[in-house]
């Protein structure tokens, strides 16, 4: 007899939840259109927070991902990286406003 393994479940509450934060990835394009705006009306070089506005769907797109995968195993670690995507959201909000 084979016995597989099951990995466990994860809640479809956490699925909601990473679902409701990696949503505002799709307000991106007005993101860009504003940190544009921002960052060649002022007359300093600005290369670092636009590869931060740049990178920001790969960082939403892995976060989420991988707190996923990790859920079922280290519900700390999946926790932190929500907490951290929604501090992101506010940190980008802050920095084209």
């Amino acid at each position: 007899m084979t016995t597989e393994k099951q990995s466990p479940r994860i809640p479809g509450w956490f699925k909601i939840l990473i679902l409701v934060t990696a949503s505002p990835l799709f307000a991106w394009p007005l993101l860009m259109s504003r940190a544009t705006d921002v960052f060649t009306d002022s007359g300093m070089d600005n290369t670092l927070p636009w590869t931060f506005v740049m990178l920001l769907p790969l960082y939403v797109v892995l976060s989420t991902w991988i707190s996923y995968r990790v859920y079922a195993t280290r519900k700390e670690v999946a926790w932190i990286l929500q907490g951290l995507q929604i501090l992101v959201y506010l940190a980008m909000f802050i920095l084209v406003l």
